[in-house]
């Protein structure tokens, strides 16, 4: 089992899990392949596939911090990372949801880095939004003492995250979830995005600066499914999410602009500075 895919997906699945289970069902097992009717309208935009396609291949964008970390443990910088005490400023559903997908790739990045020793703070700020949200959470006090013990493991922590995934896009509902799972996503990719882009600028190794330039590139198609699913779920009443929305739109333009070349390290630094400032919009505490 892989590390760039699993650990990917902890927090997107972790959540879509939880948020479909109430908070008072102990039988778990038995409703994760329960069947669901779909509302008409999510069924009518094809939003499970989009979704399914989302959670799938965001992979790419944690395959960057992995090529990072291979190449030089030396770029790890802590201070990069929104803090895990930010979490009790989160104090809506939305904002919790897309502060787990931060929380996610923030572990991701830890884990990547081999400083797992850091990464319990940053599941537990995950695991810590999902209850303040009121949801059932699948990473229950066993499977967190599991984690700690196993903490230096990487297929451990793997094994433990992973049993979640499959059962989890079975059970989403209606918009509200799929609107939260896709909020995470965005969180989880915008703090891939921000990661790479900063540490690109740090690297000295042409040839892995070269391998970045191509996947950032292959993000714009990515970025564009991501803005297809949030506008579609968008009821138009959260300044939130209509800020979200705006400034994805903002680093869709800026992409654009790029044309069809292939990006220099001043059109990486115009698109780190422009996913930065979506990044701020996301983890700012008030």
């Amino acid at each position: 089992m892989k590390v760039i895919r699993t650990i990917l997906l902890y927090v997107v699945s972790i959540f879509v899990f939880a948020s479909c289970v109430s908070s008072g069902n102990n039988d778990i097992a038995d409703d994760a392949y329960s069947d669901v009717v779909l509302g008409e309208d999510l069924v009518r935009i094809g939003m499970p596939e989009k979704l399914d396609y989302l959670i799938s291949n965001l992979v790419i964008s944690d395959e960057m911090i992995g090529l990072l970390a291979q190449s030089d443990k030396s770029l790890f910088d802590q201070s990069l990372l929104n803090s895990p005490e930010n979490v009790k400023y989160y104090n809506t559903s939305k904002n919790k949801a897309v502060n787990m997908g931060v929380y996610g790739a923030e572990l991701n990045y830890l884990i990547h880095f081999e400083q797992t020793g850091s990464s319990m703070k940053y599941m537990a700020a995950s695991k810590q939004l999902a209850d303040q949200i009121g949801v059932a959470m699948a990473f229950d006090q066993h499977a967190v003492e599991e984690y700690q013990n196993n903490v230096e493991n990487k297929d451990s922590l793997i094994n433990i995250i992973f049993v979640v995934y499959d059962n989890a896009r079975r059970m989403l509902k209606n918009e509200e979830q799929f609107m939260l799972s896709s909020l995470v996503i965005v969180g989880s990719w915008i703090e891939n995005m921000y990661i790479t882009t900063e540490l690109f600028q740090r690297t000295k190794s042409t040839t892995l600066k070269s391998k970045l330039v191509t996947s950032i590139i292959e993000q714009k198609d990515y970025l564009d499914k991501i803005l297809d699913a949030v506008v579609l779920l968008d009821e138009g009443d959260n300044i939130f999410v209509t800020d979200i929305i705006d400034n994805l739109k903002s680093v869709d333009s800026q992409y654009q602009g790029f044309g069809d070349k292939l990006l220099s390290e001043e059109d990486v630094d115009l698109l780190h500075q422009s996913i930065t400032k979506v990044r701020m919009k996301i983890i700012q505490v008030k």
